[in-house]
């Protein structure tokens, strides 16, 4: 089974700047993709994810928007993901469609995998991709992690959400 698991983060100022820049890097995807993607239903075209992650390689190439190279890519392809998400949960009337992602909401995250153990805890330091080793307050043991979202509140604090693989206690 999958538990969620929150702790806080202590990241330096050259951490915060790369959170702060990955965020913004994952919402201008996340828009840009949107754009297309309503843009092409106009037009009578289908876009899919491995279309808009295409496209998302063609960006990062490109000279206008060098800055996505510093960010974390699996991130900026999560975010693709839960564009994608949210269109088969709006062709399925299980939401509405998906909306532009803006600058001033408070609920501000990305998430990114874990891929060959390149996320884990070490001590007092947890291990993420392109931040390196950040302070974290650990309140409980977790197993093998899954993925992990970073969060950023609106009062400048920072948590990383843990996805672990946890067995149940069978009650006898």
């Amino acid at each position: 089974m999958n538990k969620g698991v929150k702790f806080r983060i202590y990241p330096n100022k050259e951490q915060q700047n790369l959170i702060n820049q990955t965020l913004g890097c994952c919402r201008l995807v996340y828009n840009i993709g949107l754009d297309m993607r309503n843009r092409a239903f106009e037009n009578g075209e289908k876009l899919n994810y491995s279309k808009t992650c295409a496209i998302l390689t063609e960006l990062k190439r490109s000279d206008e928007f060098p800055f996505l190279r510093n960010a974390d890519a699996v991130a900026l392809q999560q975010s693709l993901r839960d564009l994608d998400q949210g269109f088969v949960n709006f062709f399925q009337k299980r939401a509405r469609h998906p909306r532009f992602k803006s600058k001033h909401n408070n609920h501000q995250s990305y998430r990114t995998m874990n891929q060959r153990n390149n996320i884990r805890i070490d001590g007092k330091y947890i291990k993420l991709p392109k931040l390196g080793y950040v302070k974290i307050r650990q309140s409980m043991e977790v197993g093998h992690i899954n993925n992990a979202t970073i969060k950023r509140t609106p009062t400048g604090k920072y948590f990383v959400v843990l996805n672990v693989d946890f067995e149940p206690e069978v009650k006898q």
